[in-house]
């Protein structure tokens, strides 16, 4: 119990640092962008290979901004669950819908910030690069994936401790 206590500290110093102030500033960087074109040029994609129109990079920005929400998201779900292994309810029916939409989630952030890398690097630096070695897109997929076994884990060992209640 000590280390989840040690966990769900880290957790909400990390939310209550990083993803809190993240949301507002997100949502105000895709908003404000369309109204002054100078904020883009934080990107500096401006390079000698690099030919970019500003709509196709505001764009790219609004992709990249809804997966840092996605991914922001599937962490406070995971904050969230944290309360029931607190509680003593790690079978909970929300801990093992919740582990699938997080594995959900994450997968479909990773396959999207996957072919948006690929995409770009296609589209806006005119080079076919295939990226087989360690990827944060790869990482991401991955751990979605362990969160859709880790559900189906939960979901068995649900209907196991039913099973076992009921025979004693």
């Amino acid at each position: 119990m000590k280390k989840l206590n040690i966990l769900k500290t880290v957790v909400d110093f990390f939310w209550i640092v990083s993803c809190i102030p993240l949301i507002p500033l997100c949502l105000f960087f895709a908003i404000y962008m369309f109204f002054n074109d100078e904020v883009l040029k934080i990107f500096n994609v401006v390079d000698e290979g690099i030919i970019i129109t500003l709509w196709s990079l505001k764009v790219l920005v609004l992709f990249v901004v809804a997966l840092v929400l996605i991914s922001i998201y599937c962490f406070y779900l995971f904050r969230k669950t944290l309360r029931y292994y607190q509680q003593r309810k790690p079978f909970d029916n929300f801990v093992i819908e919740t582990y699938q939409k997080i594995g959900n989630l994450l997968v479909i952030s990773g396959v999207i910030g996957s072919i948006l890398n690929f995409s770009f690097h296609l589209i806006f630096k005119s080079s076919l690069t295939l990226n087989f070695g360690i990827s944060p897109y790869a990482f991401v997929i991955c751990l979605g994936l362990f969160f859709m076994v880790l559900s189906e884990t939960f979901k068995v060992a649900k209907s196991a401790k039913e099973e076992n209640d009921l025979t004693v």
